[in-house]
């Protein structure tokens, strides 16, 4: 009867041991794919901001817009501004300049200033006087 159960047990036991020594198999991800992958930049375009500075620092750039929404645009070392097509410094931009702002989608879809330009105030223009009986 002993034999009986330690042949039965051995037989158990036994399928158990090898398997053991392989292991399980291991799925492998290939090295290129990226969890979150940068938005295609070719297939939009990207779209411009208008509107008066309201804050300026090395992080972040907010804008007033005309219908008195304020955005909050990122900025980093990539960020170029502009001045009458000449580049400059943004320590040279002072509050309540009206700017226009090419952005496009961080890796986290949130906006991120690509071109920051400095639109020239426009001064009005003077009416043109018709003689009269004319």
């Amino acid at each position: 009867m002993r034999s009986k159960i330690l042949a039965l047990a051995l037989t158990m036991l036994f399928p158990a041991v090898l398997l053991s020594q392989y292991g399980t198999p291991r799925v492998r991800r290939s090295g290129g794919a990226k969890a979150n992958p940068a938005p295609p930049s070719g297939t939009v375009p990207n779209p411009t901001f208008e509107g008066t500075l309201k804050l300026l620092n090395n992080k972040e750039i907010m804008l007033q817009l005309q219908s008195d929404q304020i955005v909050s645009i990122r900025r980093d070392r990539k960020t170029k501004f502009f001045e009458n097509g000449k580049e400059i410094k943004p320590s040279e931009i002072d509050l309540g300049t009206p700017l226009e702002i090419d952005v496009k989608e961080d890796l986290d879809l949130k906006p991120l200033a690509v071109k920051v330009m400095v639109k020239p105030l426009e001064a009005p223009k003077p009416l043109e006087k018709t003689p009269p009986g004319t």
